[in-house]
């Protein structure tokens, strides 16, 4: 059987929960994009080919948030958002602006 590597507190997994603590969350995927990249102010992006080796990794600790029946909608919107904004502002050649 093929072992995972485990997201560690060194290594955070690319969902956040605070934003969905709040009275009255974000509405859009837009307002979420912005919430996790000023979450990110002052800690560097990963090039676009480092994300892209880890993003099957990123990808599965969602799913497993998913599956796990502790994830909210609103932390998985977040989550996708966090993933969005990594992408959009990765150093390198390659730029994915997606919208």
């Amino acid at each position: 059987m093929k072992s995972r590597q485990v997201t560690t507190m060194e290594d955070p997994a690319p969902y956040y929960a605070g934003p969905t603590d709040s009275a009255e969350p974000p509405h859009t995927t837009e307002d979420l994009v912005a919430q996790a990249h000023a979450h990110r102010q002052g800690i560097p992006y990963k090039t676009g080919e480092q994300l892209l080796e880890r993003l099957p990794e990123r990808l599965r600790a969602l799913a497993d948030f998913v599956l796990s029946g502790k994830a909210r909608t609103g932390d998985v919107a977040y989550a996708v958002a966090a993933l969005i904004d990594r992408l959009e502002h990765a150093p390198g050649e390659a730029r994915w602006n997606l919208h």
